[in-house]
């Protein structure tokens, strides 16, 4: 799983306009995940419910919305998600712009 979380965080990173590659609001894997995240929040509500998941098809990156969901409580907020890219990756294989 780790591995595929690395290679989901280069993929997106490849793809995030060039603005942000350039440093403009994107300076650590951490913002790339924040990035994932808004844009999986249709409804821009702060948290992930199942439906917004399972559309932006985040489970592709090995964790399913049952896993991300860290406290039970039906969603996954930016805080679990991001507890889930720390849990998952070592300082060294953080990506890093």
């Amino acid at each position: 799983m780790r591995i595929a979380l690395v290679v989901a965080g280069a993929i997106v990173a490849l793809s995030l306009p060039g603005s942000v590659l350039a440093g403009e609001g994107c300076s650590s894997g951490q913002s790339v995940v924040q990035h994932i995240f808004d844009a999986a929040d249709q409804d821009g509500s702060g948290g992930l419910s199942a439906a917004e998941y399972g559309a932006a098809g985040l489970e592709r990156f090995g964790v399913t919305f049952a896993e991300s969901d860290l406290n039970g409580d039906g969603e996954t907020s930016l805080a679990e998600y991001l507890e889930l890219y720390e849990r998952h990756h070592s300082s060294a294989d953080r990506i890093s712009l």
